[in-house]
């Protein structure tokens, strides 16, 4: 017993330095109130939660008919929390030109909209006054290149945008660009932000973290799982010039179909589209939530698939404990035999137990201790068990004591 509890002493000091990593529930379609037989496209929560922009394509109801550009059309929550019918917004936003939110003010009370009212290269916005929004009015970008495609998202601090856009110096198809607001209240010109993130291929429909920290982006380039994956990298240096290596948000978030327009909000819940098999596109949400990151340079957690193939029939493997309480129940003790032989056989495949607690650290141990104890009973070594404490508020857990999961990376 002292030397596993001296293995979990060593493990947990070493937390404090290690970032953590997010973690996405199975996507949800947001259904008819929503997604239509259409084209849906670049979904964007205002700041209370209640009111969704998106815009559509080849609708019957757009303006100026089904084969010109993009409408935004808006729904809003009923007193349930329930999406209502999606509307047309109509004017004075929606022109037959391709038009969409492209940011939101952090008060909800300004929206920015890609530039579809005159031939000039910037932005425009519009002001919620009296319950009704206000004309689109410009706001000039020089160097956006109205030629092709181009997206952009702005940030609700209203100094920093980002812009999809095939430029002079680009590297092949769509490239991410960025744009600051200076001083005198001007915007810059787009500046490239590199070979790390940009590709021969496209990189389309960036979002920006609310502390500027992530950039969100879909890329044809970067290897994948589909026709376009959703990627996330990390600004460096508290510059814009340097980026990490963009990391693939997995299988649960990225289909083998186009996936694009992904958007997060309060690191909590996030929206995007997910092309199916027939090529439509169509508005999904998906629950997200941190876990320690504790893996090894270059090991994951098993895709949804991978876990689908350990355990054919799926249980869960959280274990909610009672304030004071250190042994295994006999439920405790099944569930972890069933990982454990479930994982002995794969070579490739270890553990981790993720302990979220509220208690001192000496009962910590003891639950900690228990479990790796009973998960080196069945066979497996230490070195394919890791183990990763987070301190946690009561209401995080459902039993007032702490909550341990058995989770599997390779």
């Amino acid at each position: 017993m002292k030397s596993v509890l001296l293995y979990i002493l060593v493990f947990v000091a070493s937390l404090e330095a290690l970032a953590q990593e997010l973690q996405f529930s199975q996507p949800v379609t947001l259904g008819a109130a929503i997604n239509s037989d259409d084209e849906e496209l670049a979904p964007m929560l205002s700041p209370d939660g209640q009111t969704l922009y998106f815009s559509r394509a080849f609708h019957s109801k757009n303006t100026g008919g089904k084969y010109t550009g993009s409408d935004i059309w808006i729904s809003r929550k009923d007193e349930n929390g329930n999406w209502t019918p999606a509307v047309n917004a109509g004017k004075p936003w929606n022109n037959k030109r391709s038009n969409a939110v492209i940011g939101i003010s952090a008060d909800g009370s300004t929206v920015y909209l890609l530039n579809a009212y005159n031939n000039k290269s910037g932005i425009a916005f519009s002001r919620l006054v009296a319950g009704k929004w206000t004309k689109p009015e410009f706001i000039a970008v020089p160097g956006i290149n109205r030629d092709d495609f181009v997206s952009v998202y702005v940030h609700p601090s209203f100094d920093v945008m980002v812009l999809s856009m095939k430029g002079k110096d680009g590297y092949g198809e769509e490239d991410l660009y960025v744009s600051l607001r200076d001083s005198l209240n001007s915007w810059n010109k787009p500046q490239k932000l590199g070979s790390s993130i940009n590709t021969p291929g496209f990189e389309i429909s960036p979002f920006l973290s609310y502390d500027k920290s992530k950039l969100y982006f879909t890329s044809n380039g970067h290897s994948g799982y589909g026709d376009a994956d959703i990627f996330v990298s990390e600004r460096q240096y508290g510059t814009w010039d340097i980026w990490s290596v963009p990391r693939n948000l997995g299988s649960m978030v990225n289909s083998p179909g186009f996936d694009a327009y992904f958007s997060i909000y309060a690191d909590t819940v996030a929206y995007y589209i997910r092309g199916d098999a027939e090529k439509q596109s169509l508005i999904h949400n998906l629950q997200v939530a941190y876990v320690s990151n504790v893996l090894p340079e270059g090991s994951t957690f098993l895709t949804e698939e991978e876990l689908n193939a350990v355990y054919p029939k799926r249980i869960s493997t959280r274990m909610d404990y009672n304030k004071g309480v250190s042994l295994l129940s006999s439920d405790q003790n099944e569930i972890i035999w069933f990982v454990a032989n479930r994982v002995l056989q794969r070579e490739g495949i270890q553990i981790l137990v993720w302990v979220r607690e509220e208690e001192d650290s000496k009962t910590t141990l003891e639950r900690t201790s228990e479990i790796v104890r009973a998960l080196r009973l069945t066979g497996l070594t230490e070195d394919r068990i890791s183990v990763s404490t987070q301190r946690v508020k009561p209401e995080q857990s459902k039993s007032g004591g702490g909550v341990i999961e058995i989770l599997l990376f390779h």
